[in-house]
């Protein structure tokens, strides 16, 4: 179990995600202009091999990461005896519900290398939004979500997203807010679990 308050960020690894590439490019622009000012392949590798390591780490670098974390992630609570009840993938964070024991473990998308196993009556309260808006034939929604609270840290899991409004009564919309709700009464019944009630 994991004592540790719950990060969904962690600040140094946001960071270096971010300006480690810049810097490495900054540094073959360097060496390839102290170097090899009069040009040749030497310039050429100093300039452009940096840059496009950057662009293939910016483009795979975390999401490559990602998987690899979440794959871990199951491989770790399989060895701990942890009973994988309910499972939701989402974009930024992975939550996983055993209701025999009443506990939740959780990793984010911003902090992969931290795996969150805890008591879910560390849980103080759980909520599902459908983000609805606009009125009459304008009224929809472009993101759905269940959301709970660990130790004052509020965490939002989307099940439904889009970059443009949809329709209440879209399939997809209900099938977002079914998905929120039945993620509110899980966790629910993970607090109940593990608070004896």
């Amino acid at each position: 179990m994991s004592t540790k308050p719950v990060k969904k960020v962690n600040a140094v690894y946001l960071l270096a995600t971010i300006f480690l590439p810049i810097a490495i490019i900054v540094l073959g622009g360097f060496i390839g202009y102290q170097f090899f000012r009069d040009g040749g392949n030497g310039a050429v590798i100093c300039f452009m091999c940096p840059t496009a390591l950057a662009v293939i780490w910016w483009v795979f670098g975390t999401t490559t990461i990602w998987r690899m974390r979440k794959k871990n992630m199951m491989k770790v609570l399989d060895e701990q005896g942890f009973e994988r009840h309910q499972t939701f993938y989402g974009n930024n964070q992975t939550v996983v519900v055993d209701m025999k024991k009443g506990t939740v473990a959780m990793l984010f998308f911003w902090n992969p290398f931290e795996l969150y196993v805890l008591p879910a009556s560390r849980i103080s309260n759980a909520w599902s939004e459908d983000g609805a808006g606009g009125a009459g034939f304008l009224r929809g929604t472009s993101r759905v979500s269940f959301l709970f609270q660990v130790d004052g840290v509020k965490i939002r899991v989307d099940t439904f997203t889009s970059n443009q409004r949809w329709k209440m009564e879209d399939p997809k919309v209900l099938e977002g807010i079914s998905k929120a709700d039945r993620w509110v009464q899980v966790l629910e019944a993970a607090r109940q679990q593990s608070s004896g009630v």
